[in-house]
């Protein structure tokens, strides 16, 4: 082991190891820190989707659960916590109004906060560990409104009278609930039966919320599900991603894609260090192979230097990832605190695994190679600087590369169709880099002759020039597309969210309001667009009835269980896209439906749906599907009904407005048309533009390390040929080259290779962004020619003056030098 451990540090003189190392550090440096960071992140998300459900797990059902689940969760040790809901009438002296009546246990809630005023004007506190006393209620703003009162008026529900003691501002379970037209009032579930509200036929809504750890939790989920009568089902921390979510699933495929880039490009290094240094070590390995030594301890002595330099890079990169996932962290912190709470979860350890793992999976896919074919090559051969060709099939060297490659990509990705996108156009990329270099360093050697340029080498002969090019090339593309997705994608999606988004839904506007309140907005001047909502529950599929016990998926029985919301209208919606079949045009009946609840009920074109509006049927077929962008901030409806097919059914119109700094017209609003709700989403779309300028932030770091990544590649591709360019230069200064001339040869062929190697990367990046675009993050296609013009500059200017730094100082040496060199 010693004499191993000598060997490596022998070894560590060597520039190639020193390069091998680096590039391995980036690489794990990289993937730790996303890691890290996305690994906390994601803690404290799931920690927020549990205070929004108002425990761990919920239970719920449309009847009375049986008390068997909750003594089995008591026998685990887990707390528990009842709620019932259901709409009910308040009424004061003559004042009668709707609202949702949620009776509560003590322990409520298990997870989050509720938050309460003492007046509606009053500043909210946190009610911890409080539920309405006996004889008492808390209502929402509404309530004080609809009904004209102030704290301490007795309020009728059923046949109890309560004490009206305070403004409820917040409850965690209420984000499932977000269009909830009545206002909600909380009691003390030891009031209920009193009421004498529930009966058999009542529509209530009976949750049971469980909390503990984790481990328990998933025991309960377990046991539970298998006995799970048709009326009761698990509510899960994401049955309804909101906005922001999905905005940090984005974000998160942001910064995964950055990531990879650097990953790809540390491959790249890998290989050209690993081969490079492998044939530094021909001549030594040729005098170990005469003494003696064998091809397994040739191989043991090897790779133990080169798992030892993994080992040391991991331990690095593990540290420095932890150091810049907490610069991410603090960087995102502004956004961080509002959403998920200032102190995060402990990361797991996981991106620490994932970092050795990085390491180890680019030594065995791109240095084990090189070295198997050192080890297989005779002492003759290696004295004669020929290495050993493979002896397994080349497809099958090939193909094992191919699956490192995949294999790395998914470690980063956790994303098949992201890793499956990347590693097809890396190979197609390469293959059209090597085909399309060739063609244009023949054409440009062409060209050369006809003008007298005798300067340049003979690079249409040179493999070493194509090479060189899709080396250059393909660094150069890691970094433009990164680029592409610093800039231009993140201001495409940025584009999504414009400043005049919609900050308020409005909805039951009654269809005598539509006209005047159309004239309030004209008079305050607020675009509004008026949509008909109809509520119906799908009750038969080509005239076959449907239950919700004729699915399996929950998913698709609770769509059943409730109504659908339903419109019509004659322009087709800006947030969606028209998958198949055709929108109407004015003559046509028929419906266009949701494409997501298509495939989940098992319905498309050409079928016929019925639904029950109020006791009336609508049958028609579907003629249309469309793609619905829900994080629109728009309204928008599983089904659309063609125009004039529902102008009889019972409705209500909603909008949804963008009112800024006129946000006190919401009062006007409100004394003016009494019976319309105003949803305040000005919030979540705060949110959403804030995490998107932040992710920005967020990948500008990264991109230092791909910078860092791309640089590597660039010294590791020259330094790997920079042996042969010794003789090259020793050939030409004896045949009588001048430095002047030698100067002009290598900086023309390296600004022409850079040149060549950035309009490719250029080229592919732009197809590659917009594949990104339209694939991944749902954006729409554009054409931008600043990455072509981008890399083709910058491939010049770096790969010129990089190539000439590093030959500089040989143009100093005397031939004879150069040759026992």
């Amino acid at each position: 082991m010693s004499l191993l451990f000598r060997h490596w540090q022998q070894r560590w003189r060597m520039p190639e190891l020193r390069l091998l190392l680096l590039a391995l550090i980036v690489s794990v440096t990289v993937v730790t820190s996303v890691g890290f960071f996305s690994s906390r992140v994601e803690n404290a998300m799931q920690a927020q989707a549990r205070q929004l459900l108002g425990g761990d797990l919920v239970l719920t059902s449309a009847r009375p659960l049986d008390k068997a689940y909750v003594q089995r969760a008591q026998a685990l040790g887990l707390e528990t916590a009842e709620t019932v809901s259901f709409p009910s009438m308040a009424s004061i002296s003559d004042k009668l109004q709707l609202t949702q009546l949620k009776a509560v246990s003590s322990a409520y809630p298990l997870r989050g906060d509720l938050k309460t005023a003492a007046a509606p004007d009053a500043v909210e506190v946190l009610s911890t560990g409080q539920i309405p006393a006996r004889g008492e209620i808390w209502a929402e703003a509404r309530l004080f409104a609809e009904l004209e009162v102030q704290a301490g008026a007795r309020v009728t529900l059923g046949r109890s009278t309560f004490k009206l003691t305070r403004v409820l501002t917040q409850e965690p379970d209420r984000s499932s609930n977000l269009f909830q037209l009545a206002p909600v009032v909380l009691m003390n579930v030891d009031d209920l039966p009193a009421t004498e509200l529930l009966s058999p036929a009542s529509r209530a809504r009976f949750n049971q919320l469980f909390a503990g750890q984790v481990k328990l939790i998933k025991q309960l989920q377990q046991e539970l599900e298998p006995q799970l009568k048709s009326t009761e089902r698990v509510r899960t921390l994401d049955e309804d991603l909101s906005s922001v979510q999905q905005t940090l699933q984005r974000s998160g495929r942001f910064l995964g894609l950055a990531a990879l880039l650097s990953v790809v490009l540390a491959g790249a290094a890998v290989v050209l260090t690993s081969a490079s240094l492998m044939r530094r070590e021909l001549p030594a390995v040729a005098v170990l192979k005469a003494m003696g030594m064998s091809r397994r301890q040739v191989l043991l002595d090897h790779a133990f230097s080169l798992l030892l330099t993994a080992l040391l890079a991991a331990a690095i990169g593990v540290v420095l990832g932890l150091v810049l996932g907490l610069v991410l962290q603090l960087g995102l912190a502004e956004w961080l605190s509002r959403f998920v709470g200032k102190d995060l979860p402990a990361p797991s350890m996981m991106p620490a695994l994932n970092g050795l793992l990085t390491a180890v999976v680019l030594l065995l896919g791109f240095a084990l190679p090189p070295l198997l074919r050192l080890v297989n090559t005779s002492p003759m051969q290696i004295l004669q600087g020929a290495l050993q060709r493979p002896q397994q099939s080349l497809w099958l060297v090939v193909g094992c590369v191919v699956l490192a490659v995949f294999g790395l990509l998914w470690l980063q990705a956790r994303d098949v169709k992201l890793a499956g996108l990347l590693l097809v156009g890396l190979v197609v990329g390469i293959g059209l880099f090597w085909v399309l270099a060739g063609a244009a360093l023949r054409l440009a050697q062409h060209l050369g002759k006809r003008v007298g340029g005798g300067w340049l080498p003979a690079l249409g002969r040179s493999q070493r020039a194509v090479l060189l090019v899709v080396v250059f090339a393909t660094g150069l593309f890691a970094l433009l597309l990164l680029t592409t997705v610093r800039t231009d994608l993140l201001d495409r999606w940025q584009e999504t969210l414009p400043a005049d988004a919609p900050d308020h839904f409005l909805i039951n506007i009654q269809p005598a309001e539509a006209a005047p309140l159309q004239g309030f907005f004209s008079e305050h001047g607020v675009k509004a667009t008026l949509y008909p909502m109809i509520r119906g529950r799908l009750v038969a599929i080509n005239d076959k009835p449907v239950k919700p016990e004729d699915y399996e998926e929950q998913r698709a029985q609770r769509l059943l269980e409730r109504e659908f919301n339903l419109s019509s209208f004659t322009t087709f919606p800006a947030s969606n896209a028209l998958l198949e079949g055709q929108w109407f045009d004015g003559k046509q009946s028929g419906l266009s439906i949701e494409q997501g609840i298509g495939e989940t009920l098992q319905f498309g074109m050409g079928d016929k749906l019925t639904f029950d509006i109020a006791g009336q049927r609508l049958s028609d077929t579907v003629t249309s599907v469309r793609e619905v962008r829900w994080d629109s901030m728009q309204p928008n409806f599983f089904v659309i009904a063609a125009p004039g097919s529902v102008t009889t059914m019972p409705q209500t119109l909603i909008t949804s407005i963008h009112l800024g700094d006129k946000k006190p017209l919401v009062t006007a609003l409100i004394r003016q048309f009494p019976s319309v709700t105003a949803i305040d989403v000005g919030a979540i779309v705060n949110e959403v533009r804030s995490l998107v300028e932040q992710v920005s932030l967020a990948v500008q770091g990264i991109f230092v390390f791909t910078l860092i990544a791309g640089v590597v590649v660039l010294i590791a591709a020259l330094q790997s040929q920079k042996a042969e360019r010794r003789r090259e230069l020793a050939i030409l200064k004896s045949l009588g080259a001048g430095q002047a001339l030698l100067q002009r040869r290598i900086w023309g062929e390296f600004l022409l290779l850079g040149a060549l190697a950035g309009a490719l990367a250029g080229l592919l990046a732009l197809t590659a962004g917009n594949v990104l675009a339209y694939y991944l993050f749902d954006l729409d296609m554009h054409l931008n020619l600043l990455p072509l013009l981008m890399g083709t500059l910058l491939g010049s200017m770096l790969v010129g003056v990089a190539g000439y730094w590093n030959l500089r100082g040989l143009l100093q040496v005397l031939p004879l030098s150069l040759l026992k060199a």
